[in-house]
C-alpha cells in the first residue's frame, strides 16, 4: 500500500509539472500577445506583436550554423598513387569552399553555439513599450514587456565523397530554446493608479531542421576553383518550440575561391527558395497617424545569400579564417521605435513591410590537435541593427577526417 501510494504521489507531481510547463513558443506568445490583465495585449499592438513574433520565429530558427565543410580536402596524386591534401588551409567556419572531400573520404564534425538575441531595430527586447501619456501625465496607459531569448545548438554534420568531385552531406541541429521575461500594465486615470506584472518562462529541446547537402565540383585549377551546392532544409524542427521553420526550403549555392600561397579567398552566392514571407494587409495609415498594417500570413522568406572572406594557414597546424555573412530577406519587415511628444506622448514599435538586409561577421581559428582531428573556435557577431540583432555568439567544435 505504501509503495502504491508513493507511486501515485510521484505520478501526481509529474502530472502537475507537465501541466505547468510551457514551451519556448508558448512563453514568447504570452509575453507578446497577452498582458497581465485578462484579454489585454502585451507591450505592443496586436499587429506589431504578430510581426515581432514572426520575425523572432523566422530569424532565430534560420540563424546561421557552423559550416559542414570538412577541414581536410583530398585529391588523388596519380604520381605518388596516394591521396594528398588539396589545400594547406583547413577552410572557413561559416562558408563553403569549392573543394570536395575526395572519393571515399568522410568528414564528421560537431559544433556547439550559444546565441542570445538582444534587440529589434535598435530597441532592446527587454524594453518593449506601448504607451500613451495624455495631458502632461494626468492620464497614462503603459504596457511593457521584457523578453529574453536564447538558443543553444549542438550541430552534428557529416560529408562523404561519393566521387572525386561529388559530395553528399547531412547537418543535424539539436536545439535548446529558452524564453523568459515579464509584462507590466500601468494605468493612471482620475488619480487612481493600477500596476500589475506577470512573469513568464518556457523552454524546449529537440531536433531542428535537418539539412541534406549535395556539392559538385565544376572547376579545379591552380588559380581558380568553383563548385555548385544544393541544400534541402527539411521541416523536422517544431516552430512552436522555436526549433524549426515548419516549411521545406531549398538553397542553391555557387561557390568559388582561389589559392594564393597559404591564403584561400572564397565567395558564396546563393538563393533560398520556399515560403512567401510575411503577407500584410493594406497600409491605410495617413500622414500624422500611427498604427501598423495587419499581418495576414507568415511563412519563411525567400533570401539572397552571400558570404565572402578568406582562410589562411598561419602554420601547418593552425588556420585563421574570417567571413562576412549577408542575408537579404524578401517580404519581411523592419521594426523601428516611434515616439512623439506633441502635447500627448506616444511610444511604440512601428512596422514597415519590405526587404531586410541582415549582416554578420565570423572570425575564428582551426587547430590540428593531432592526426586528422581539428578543434575549432569562432565568434559570430552582427554588423548592423536590422532585424533581430543577436549578441556575439561563441561557436566551438571538433572535426575529423576518415
Amino acid at each position: 500500500m505504501a509503495r502504491r501510494l508513493a507511486v501515485l504521489i510521484f505520478g501526481a507531481l509529474l502530472a502537475g509539472t507537465d501541466a505547468r510547463a510551457q514551451s519556448a513558443g508558448d512563453a514568447l506568445r504570452s509575453l507578446l500577445f497577452r498582458g497581465p490583465v485578462e484579454g489585454a495585449v502585451g507591450a505592443l499592438s496586436v499587429d506589431s506583436s504578430a510581426t515581432l513574433y514572426g520575425l523572432l520565429l523566422g530569424e532565430t530558427t534560420t540563424f546561421p550554423v557552423g559550416s559542414s565543410a570538412g577541414g581536410f580536402s583530398w585529391v588523388f596524386d596519380s604520381n605518388l598513387r596516394v591521396p594528398t591534401r588539396r589545400s594547406p588551409s583547413f577552410g572557413p567556419m561559416f562558408a563553403e569552399r569549392p573543394f570536395t572531400t575526395g572519393r571515399g573520404k568522410l568528414n564528421v564534425g560537431a559544433v556547439f553555439q550559444r546565441t542570445r538575441f538582444g534587440s529589434v531595430g535598435g530597441q532592446p527586447l527587454t524594453e518593449l513599450e506601448d504607451s500613451v501619456d495624455y495631458r502632461n501625465g494626468e492620464e497614462i496607459y503603459r504596457q511593457t514587456s521584457s523578453v529574453e531569448i536564447g538558443i543553444d545548438r549542438t550541430v552534428l554534420s557529416a560529408t562523404y565523397g561519393i566521387l572525386d568531385k561529388l559530395d553528399v552531406g547531412v547537418i543535424v541541429p539539436l536545439g535548446y530554446s529558452q524564453v523568459s521575461g515579464f509584462t507590466t500594465n500601468y494605468q493612471l486615470f482620475n488619480g487612481i493608479e493600477e500596476n500589475e506584472r506577470t512573469d513568464t518562462s518556457g523552454s524546449s529541446f529537440g531536433a531542428g531542421d535537418i539539412v541534406i547537402r549535395t556539392k559538385a565540383g565544376l572547376i579545379a585549377s591552380a588559380r581558380f576553383d568553383a563548385a555548385l551546392a544544393v541544400d534541402v532544409r527539411l521541416p523536422t524542427g517544431d516552430p512552436d518550440k522555436l526549433l524549426g521553420t515548419g516549411y521545406l526550403q531549398t538553397k542553391l549555392l555557387f561557390i568559388a575561391g582561389t589559392t594564393l600561397g597559404s591564403v584561400t579567398p572564397h565567395v558564396n552566392l546563393g538563393y533560398t527558395l520556399g515560403g512567401t514571407g510575411m503577407t500584410f494587409g493594406p497600409d491605410d495609415r495617413w500622414t500624422g497617424s500611427f498604427g501598423d498594417p495587419e499581418l495576414i500570413e507568415r511563412q519563411p522568406s525567400e533570401e539572397f545569400n552571400y558570404t565572402f572572406g578568406a582562410d589562411a594557414a598561419a602554420t601547418p597546424r593552425i588556420t585563421i579564417a574570417g567571413d562576412v555573412i549577408g542575408r537579404v530577406v524578401k517580404n519581411s519587415a523592419a521594426m523601428t521605435p516611434y515616439e512623439s511628444d506633441d502635447g500627448d506622448r506616444v511610444k511604440f514599435l512601428q512596422v514597415t513591410p519590405g526587404t531586410v538586409h541582415l549582416l554578420l561577421c565570423a572570425v575564428g581559428v582551426k587547430v590540428n590537435v593531432g592526426g586528422s582531428w581539428l578543434a575549432t573556435g569562432t565568434i559570430l557577431f552582427p554588423l548592423n541593427d536590422n532585424g533581430i540583432r543577436p549578441a556575439p555568439t561563441p561557436v566551438i567544435g571538433f572535426e575529423r577526417s576518415f
